[in-house]
């Protein structure tokens, strides 16, 4: 008796040992597959971010090129070395044997040799031809390392060899998380103009919410408009009512200000239409709406589209100048051509009258501080918002080697205040 006890003691005790170590290698196993997948998180983002700049230096160079003053070239230049730089760091986190992560390094560290020594001294026709064929080779890296996005964190994940001290990274420093990236500017330039501030557009009593809900179905049209109810208030620099509406089957949000009652945003609550208009249609309607509302001697500038939507950038003039400080982007559905989304916040803080906008230099004067390497197709005065307030310029619109850049030369002393490159897409036109 006291043997089958004792079997049976065994046999719990066994059963109970194995229990333990199954759930000590259970837990070991979702414990490395943690630390796997969080390691495959840290080389995706390390591949991630030397593409990114990767992009950033074909573009910095590619304005180097265009730049009309050697202070600005050499801004961009620094930029690009700056660039290189951290490419290195990035990929000094990934294996030494994959060719897109090695071949990389290899060039990034050879180009900010070659592009630091460069600052400072004009850019000569030998330099040309060593720039654009670093901007090809950084195009080529580019698409280098965006096929191997997926992959390579994959591979970098099982490999144990990495650059390290003294190796051929020259770099032993890891992923700089804090890498400061170019802002892409969406919708053309300057649309994320200063939009803080006491608002310059807005006067008039404080109204009340129902009078809010009543505009807000004036706004979009009493036609279109099945039924309004009350949305989500919102605070800051500029108090609004909240508007819920339904027109044309779509549930739209939109934000009215309490003070003088403007139209600050609209948004639809889906985005998802059948093409149907063009964008020529849409730019129509959207101008239509602008100007029922108020907004008068606007030009479309830049545009986008996704999802069946057109998203549409419009500044204001004064007289012939565009002022690019008072922007509004419009969306608008392109099944039907009707306006679904707005953002006005840049004109409602921005808009005003200014004073007489009168430039020192004339169009040619100015257009001859335009670097001759930009064939120039069109210029126009345009005011542009700056860290300081806003300037005067030229806007120049030219090419060079295939790609557009907008030029800015201050129309007061004809120094360049900003230089964009163009980037048309099928779904849109962006600056950057």
């Amino acid at each position: 008796m006291r043997s089958r006890k004792g079997e049976r003691a065994l046999t719990v005790c066994l059963a109970i040992a194995l229990a333990v170590s199954l759930g000590v290698c259970a837990r070991t196993l979702i414990l490395r597959n943690g630390a796997d997948a969080k390691l495959r998180e840290v080389y995706r983002g390390a591949v991630l971010s030397a593409l990114r700049q990767m992009e950033d230096i074909e573009l910095n160079l590619s304005k180097a090129l265009v730049s009309s003053d050697q202070a600005s070239a050499d801004s961009f230049v620094s930029r690009a070395a700056a660039g290189a730089g951290q490419v290195g760091r990035s990929l000094s986190l990934l294996p030494l044997s994959h060719p897109a992560g090695k071949n990389a390094v290899k060039f990034v560290n050879q180009a900010a040799d070659y592009l630091s020594a460069l600052v400072g001294r004009p850019i000569g026709t030998e330099d040309v031809e060593r720039i654009s064929a670093l901007t090809d080779a950084c195009r080529a890296y580019a698409l280098a390392l965006y096929d191997a996005r997926e992959t390579l964190p994959v591979a970098a994940a099982s490999e144990k060899t990495f650059y390290g001290a003294g190796d051929e990274s020259g770099d032993g420093g890891g992923y700089d998380s804090q890498v400061s990236y170019p802002t892409l500017i969406y919708d053309g330039p300057f649309s994320d103009a200063r939009d803080s501030g006491a608002p310059k557009a807005l006067a008039g009593r404080t109204i009340t919410k129902e009078e809010a809900m009543a505009l807000a179905r004036q706004i979009i049209g009493e036609d279109r408009v099945t039924a309004v109810s009350p949305g989500a208030d919102t605070g800051g620099s500029i108090p609004c009512w909240g508007v819920t509406v339904e027109a044309d089957g779509v549930t739209m949000q939109a934000a009215v200000t309490q003070t003088g009652g403007k139209l600050l945003w609209l948004a639809p609550e889906k985005a998802d239409f059948i093409p149907g208009k063009s964008l020529e249609e849409c730019r129509e309607s959207a101008l239509l709406f602008l100007r029922r509302n108020g907004f008068e001697n606007m030009e479309a500038t830049y545009f986008q589209v996704y999802q069946g939507v057109a998203v549409i950038s419009f500044a204001a003039k004064q007289g012939d100048t565009l002022l690019y400080p008072d922007l509004i982007k419009v969306q608008l559905r392109m099944d039907t051509a009707q306006v679904v989304g707005v953002e006005a916040r840049n004109y409602l803080t921005n808009h005003t009258t200014r004073g007489a906008l009168i430039p020192a230099l004339s169009l040619e004067e100015a257009e001859g501080r335009v670097s001759e390497r930009l064939k120039l197709t069109h210029g126009r005065l345009c005011l542009i918002p700056t860290d300081g307030g806003e300037k005067l310029c030229y806007e120049f619109r030219g090419d060079y080697l295939g790609h557009t850049y907008l030029c800015y030369i201050n129309a007061q002393d004809g120094t360049q205040e900003q230089l964009l490159k163009v980037i048309e897409e099928s779904s849109g036109i962006e600056t950057a």
